[in-house]
């Protein structure tokens, strides 16, 4: 009986919607994770991300675990669900910073090496808008830092705004790698 009854509030509108927001944060994180690994070419591993994903994984292992147990009749599984799916959620959020984070560092790091290994000269030549470029690396860390201090669990909304914007400038980061790679 209470095996069917998680299965049918996974069903839930609300539930479903969570379970949605975590299965999508945590593909983006994983693929953030393997970029970040194979740019960091002296093989280091963040470990923090995988913790994180760990803890959410034994939240999601609780909810399924709870139906081999003894439970009072009239148990109210909907605000288990819910709640662990939340703290869940809140492992994947962390993860996806923390992954985010040391992506951005080591894109920003290497960028700086490559750019750096160019002679002074050939800078200008070699890379596209070579001063707009660097003025570009200098910024980053203040916009990365701003929504880093930002990013708040509780204020849902806004998690997911301050996400799509750490998206945005992974995306311009990795951009900027890929051009300065192909030189």
């Amino acid at each position: 009986m209470a095996e069917q009854n998680v299965f049918n509030l996974m069903q839930n509108d609300e539930i479903g919607l969570l379970w949605k927001k975590i299965y999508q944060l945590h593909q983006k994180t994983k693929i953030y994770l393997l970029t970040a690994e194979e740019i960091s070419e002296n093989g280091d591993v963040l470990i923090q991300p995988l913790k994180e994903h760990r803890d959410a994984y034994d939240h999601i292992v609780r909810i399924f675990a709870s139906t081999t147990k003894k439970v009072p009749e009239g148990y109210d599984y909907y605000s288990y669900i819910k709640g662990n799916l939340e703290k869940a959620y809140g492992h994947e959020y962390r993860a996806f910073f923390d992954t985010a984070d040391w992506l951005a560092y080591n894109l920003r790091h290497n960028l700086r090496e490559r750019i750096n290994a160019i002679p002074y000269n050939k800078r200008n030549q070699l890379i596209p808008n070579c001063k707009e470029t660097i003025k570009l690396l200098n910024q980053y860390p203040f916009e990365i830092s701003n929504l880093r201090n930002d990013k708040d669990i509780v204020k849902e909304s806004d998690s997911d705004e301050t996400i799509k914007e750490y998206e945005n400038l992974l995306r311009q980061l990795i951009k900027l790698y890929k051009e300065i790679d192909s030189i």
